[in-house]
């Protein structure tokens, strides 16, 4: 019985995890993007800016991206 009820419980809280973790990087996919068309669409030098802060927003977003920056820069990429 202990066995079926951790299971069941194992299922809800995955099911509860990875439904928040898509919600969040949608909604952030979808702030990025707003501001990105945004700044295209409002400043004469847009498209500079959205490529600077699409790489800064990415770099900020994504951690492993870090890692991979300190294996090229050491050596180990």
């Amino acid at each position: 019985m202990k066995a079926i009820l951790f299971v069941v419980v194992f299922a809800v809280v995955k099911f509860v995890y990875v439904s928040v973790l898509k919600f969040l990087m949608l909604g952030w996919f979808t702030v990025t993007t707003r501001f990105m068309e945004n700044m295209l669409s409002n400043t004469p030098n847009g498209a500079d800016d959205a490529i600077l802060w699409g790489r800064i927003l990415g770099f900020v977003s994504h951690p492993m991206l870090w890692f991979v920056i300190l294996m090229v820069n050491y050596g180990y990429g």
